[in-house]
């Protein structure tokens, strides 16, 4: 996936020489000597999209992002120009952890619904993994209307596929009565919530909730 390159000349008229570090937080990781640069922005990232999805976009200070990967504000605007480029990479992050749930599913699945269950259990994972949900639930109006245009397009892109998975498993018999964009826009919409009410390290594993979430949803498109 193609991403922006363009960087601000915030990001540089921002850094500091000798940045000061956080006293709240030990610094992330990330940011040991060894690691790289990729490594660090993408720390960044999955950082951030904790935090908005926690307290959404406009609550969340990049002082608090910075905050709690134990760095300077200075040195977060030395890797992001402004808060909304860091936003734009968030969504990219999220679009990218569904397209490797897509693809997966599409190879290890037989049949279309095994394809759909494979996908839902992947994502599962990934939105309740230990590094925090990979979902952005901010208003895409906050991105720069190019920002905007691209998320859109990777993200039908996406529903696409998800909706073929349906579309094949009403072919092959392994789904009954299934309308495949209505049925991908209900899952997608419960996907979408889940951050907003799910603390990983809580009762339920991401495995678990997946199955729970597949037998209210599965039975209904499974034939009789």
């Amino acid at each position: 996936m193609q991403r922006s390159t363009e960087r601000g000349t915030m990001a540089r008229t921002r850094l500091q020489t000798s940045p000061r570090r956080s006293a709240s937080r030990p610094r992330h990781p990330a940011f040991d000597a060894a690691e790289r640069h990729d490594q660090r922005r993408a720390a960044m990232v999955r950082t951030a999209v904790h935090l908005f999805n926690r307290s959404g976009f406009h609550a969340t200070s990049v002082e608090e992002i910075a905050r709690e990967l134990g760095l300077s504000k200075a040195l977060l605007y030395h890797y992001f120009a402004d808060k909304t480029e860091l936003l734009y990479e968030c969504y990219l992050y999220a679009l990218d952890c569904t397209l490797a749930a897509l693809t997966q599913a599409a190879k290890l699945g037989r049949t279309g619904r095994e394809k759909f269950e494979t996908y839902v259990r992947l994502q599962f994972e990934t939105l309740a993994g230990e590094d925090g949900a990979a979902w952005v639930l901010s208003d895409l109006s906050a991105l720069a209307p190019q920002q905007r245009r691209h998320v859109r397009k990777q993200s039908r892109v996406m529903d696409q596929m998800l909706q073929e998975f349906l579309a094949e498993g009403l072919t092959d018999g392994s789904i009954i009565g299934a309308e495949p964009k209505i049925t991908e826009f209900f899952v997608i919409g419960a996907l979408n919530w889940l951050p907003r009410w799910y603390k990983p390290g809580g009762s339920l594993s991401g495995k678990q909730l997946a199955e729970i979430f597949l037998r209210l949803v599965v039975q209904g498109l499974r034939p009789r």
